[in-house]
C-alpha cells in the first residue's frame, strides 16, 4: 500500500512538471475534461426515473415516496463523483495558471507575475473555456434553487398587473401561470428597486411563456456574469500585469459560481457587476461615477452598503485638499441619497416598503447565528437569545467595518476590505444562502495571494459537496440544520484557524512541516527524492487529520438533541448488525 502511494506521488510530480513546462496544453486538457464533466452533470437528471418533467427544465427534486432509495444513492454517488472531478480539475487549473504566470512564489509574495511568451495564449484558453462553461449553464436542464421563479413572479406583479411587488405578494394573483412554481408566494420582494425594475422589464418582454421567461431571465444573468469576467480582467490587469490569468480562472471556472450561482440565475451577479464597475471607474479617476455604480449595487441588494463607506473613505484619504474632500464626500452621499430616493419613490408605501425584507432578516435559517441562537435558547428565552446573538454579530461586523474605514489607504486595500466585508456580512445574518458570497468571491479573485482567497476555495469546496444536494438527503429538517451548518461553515473556519496558527506560530509550523516532509522527499533543493515515511509518522498525521475532522463534528452533535438521537439510532443498528 505504501509503495503504491509513493508511486502515485512520483507520477503526480512528473505530471505537475509537465504542466508547468507547457501550461497552454495543460489548461486546454483540464478545460476540455471539465467541460465534459459539466455536460455529464447537466444531462444526468434527464436519465432519472420518476423525476418531475411537467415543465422544462425539470427540477432536480426527488419524490418523497415512490423514488427508490437505491436510485437515490446511485444518483448521489454520481453527482458527488462528478462534483469531485470538476473541483479537482479546477484546483489543478488554478495551480497551472499560477505557475504559468511566473515564479512559484509570485502569488504569495505579491511580486509581479513574470511575463511569458505564451501569456496571451494562456489567457485566451482560460477565457474561452470560461465562456463555454457559461454556455453549458445557460442550457442545463437542472435547478438547485427556485429563486428564478420568485424573480419572475414578483417582476410580473409590476410588469403585468401594475402593482407594487414590495408590498403585494403573489397570493393576490393565483391565476398567474407562475403562481405554483417555487416558493415565497406569500411575501413581497425582499430586493431593491433596481432589481425590480430590471426583472420587470424582462418579464414584460417575455410575456406569459414559460420557456421564454426562463431563458430570458437565465440568459440575462449569465450575460451579466460574463460582464463580470470582463471587469475582473480589466481591473486585475490594472492592479498587476499577469494577475488577470489567475483571477479569471478563479472566478470563471469556479464550480460553486457556475453550478449554484450562474445556473440558478441569482441576482448577486448583478450586484457584483455594479461593484466591479464602480471600482473600475475609481481606477479611471471618475470617483463620483464609481459611487453611482456602487449605489446601484446597493439598490439590488442592501448587503453592498458597507462597501460604499469604504469607497468614500479611500477617496477622501487619497485627496489632500479640503475642497476636494468635501466635493467627493458631499457628491457621493448626494448621489446615494438622490438615486435611492428616486428609485424608491414609485414603489414607496411608508414603513410597509421594507416589511418583507425585515421579516426575512429575522428568520433563523441554516446559519451560524441561528445555530448559536438555538444553543443559547437552552439557557435563556428564545427572544432574549435571539437579541443577544443578533447584537453580538452586529457589533462584531460593525467594528470590522469601522476598522477598515479607518485603515484603508490604497486601491488594493479597498479590494481586500470590500472582499472581507462581503464575506463576513452574510455570516452575520439570520438568513443565509451560499450564493450570498458571490460578490465576495468576485472581489477575492482580484487578490489571489491573500488568506481570504484560500478560505474562499475551502468554502467553495464545502458548498459543492455538502450544500448543493443537501435538500435531497433523507434526514429531517431538525437534523439537517446543525449538519448543514457544520458542513458548510466547518471546513472554511477550520482552514482559517489552521492558517492563522501558521501565521501566529511560524517557527512551530515550519518545524512541523519539515518533520512531516522529512520522510516524504521534502527538504533540500533539486529533484525530490521520495522515501518511505515511517509508520509512526503516518499514524500521527492520520490521527491529527481525524481529530481535526471529528472534534468539531462531536461538538455539534453533543449540542443537538436530534443529532444525538440520530447517532444513538445508528449505533443501535450497527450493534444489531454485528450481532447478526
Amino acid at each position: 500500500m505504501r509503495h503504491a502511494i509513493i508511486e502515485i506521488r512520483r507520477k503526480t510530480i512528473g505530471l505537475w512538471r509537465a504542466a508547468q513546462a507547457n501550461p497552454v496544453k495543460a489548461l486546454t486538457l483540464i478545460g476540455a475534461v471539465s467541460l465534459l464533466a459539466y455536460v455529464v452533470f447537466a444531462l444526468l437528471p434527464l436519465a432519472l426515473p420518476e423525476t418531475d418533467r411537467s415543465h422544462f427544465p425539470p427540477y432536480l427534486a426527488l419524490p418523497e415516496g415512490d423514488f427508490s432509495l437505491s436510485n437515490y444513492y446511485l444518483l448521489y454517488v454520481f453527482l458527488l463523483g462528478t462534483a469531485f472531478t470538476i473541483f479537482g480539475l479546477y484546483l489543478a487549473g488554478l495551480g497551472v495558471a499560477g505557475a504559468g504566470g511566473g515564479s512559484h512564489n509570485a502569488g504569495r509574495t505579491g511580486r509581479p507575475l513574470g511575463p511569458r511568451p505564451d501569456s496571451g495564449r494562456i489567457l485566451t484558453v482560460i477565457a474561452a473555456f470560461a465562456v463555454l462553461f457559461h454556455l453549458v449553464m445557460l442550457v442545463v436542464p437542472t435547478l438547485l434553487s427556485t429563486d428564478i421563479f420568485d424573480y419572475i413572479r414578483h417582476a410580473r406583479i409590476l410588469a403585468i398587473y401594475g402593482e407594487n411587488p414590495l408590498i403585494i405578494p403573489a397570493t393576490y394573483f393565483p391565476q398567474d401561470p407562475f403562481y405554483n412554481m417555487g416558493g415565497w408566494v406569500g411575501t413581497g420582494s425582499v430586493y431593491g428597486p433596481l432589481h425590480i425594475y430590471v426583472t420587470s422589464a424582462i418579464a414584460w418582454i417575455a410575456g406569459d411563456g414559460f420557456s421564454v421567461n426562463f431563458f430570458l431571465f437565465r440568459g440575462f444573468f449569465v450575460s451579466m456574469n460574463l460582464v463580470n469576467l470582463y471587469l475582473i480582467w480589466r481591473i486585475a490587469a490594472r492592479i498587476k500585469p499577469g494577475l488577470e490569468r489567475k483571477a479569471l480562472l478563479f472566478f470563471g471556472w469556479n464550480p460553486f459560481i457556475l453550478i449554484l450561482v450562474v445556473s440558478n440565475a441569482h441576482n448577486d451577479i448583478l450586484m457584483l457587476t455594479m461593484v466591479l464597475a464602480g471600482f473600475l471607474q475609481y481606477l479611471n479617476r471618475r470617483v463620483l461615477l464609481g459611487a453611482l455604480f456602487i449605489t446601484m449595487a446597493i439598490l439590488v441588494k442592501f448587503i453592498a452598503l458597507p462597501i460604499l463607506f469604504i469607497y468614500i473613505a479611500l477617496a477622501l484619504r487619497q485627496n489632500r485638499t479640503l475642497v476636494r474632500r468635501l466635493a467627493i464626500a458631499g457628491g457621493s452621499l448626494l448621489i446615494f441619497a438622490v438615486v435611492t430616493f428616486l428609485s424608491y419613490l414609485p414603489l414607496w408605501a411608508g414603513r410597509e416598503t421594507f416589511k418583507s425584507m425585515m421579516t426575512v432578516g429575522r428568520k433563523a435559517n441554516f446559519t451560524l447565528p441561528g445555530l448559536l441562537r438555538d444553543l443559547v435558547a437552552g439557557h435563556f428565552q428564545l427572544q432574549l437569545s435571539n437579541t443577544l446573538i443578533q447584537l453580538t454579530f452586529t457589533a462584531l461586523l460593525g467594528g470590522y467595518i469601522i476598522w477598515h474605514i479607518r485603515g484603508v489607504s490604497s486601491f488594493r486595500g479597498l479590494i481586500s476590505a470590500s472582499a472581507g466585508i462581503a464575506f463576513l456580512t452574510p455570516f452575520a445574518l439570520f438568513w443565509f444562502q451560499p450564493w450570498y458570497l458571490t460578490m465576495a468571491l468576485g472581489l477575492v479573485a482580484l487578490r489571489p495571494w491573500r488568506l481570504l482567497y484560500q478560505v474562499s476555495l475551502a468554502f467553495s469546496f464545502s458548498v459543492i459537496f455538502f450544500d448543493s444536494f443537501w435538500w435531497h438527503t433523507p434526514f429531517s429538517m431538525d437534523i439537517q440544520k446543525p449538519l448543514r451548518v457544520l458542513a458548510v461553515f466547518g471546513p472554511p473556519i477550520l482552514f482559517l484557524l489552521i492558517m492563522k496558527a501558521r501565521d501566529i506560530l511560524p517557527s512551530v509550523w515550519k518545524r512541523t512541516v519539515r518533520w512531516s516532509l522529512a520522510g516524504a522527499g521534502g527538504g533540500r533543493a533539486g529533484a525530490p527524492v521520495i522515501t518511505d515515511p515511517s509508520r509512526s509518522r503516518m499514524a500521527i498525521e492520520v490521527a491529527a487529520l481525524a481529530a481535526a475532522a471529528l472534534v468539531p463534528m462531536a461538538a455539534v452533535i453533543s449540542t443537538s438533541p436530534q443529532l444525538r438521537s440520530f447517532v444513538n439510532l445508528v449505533v443501535v443498528r450497527l450493534q444489531l448488525l454485528i450481532n447478526i
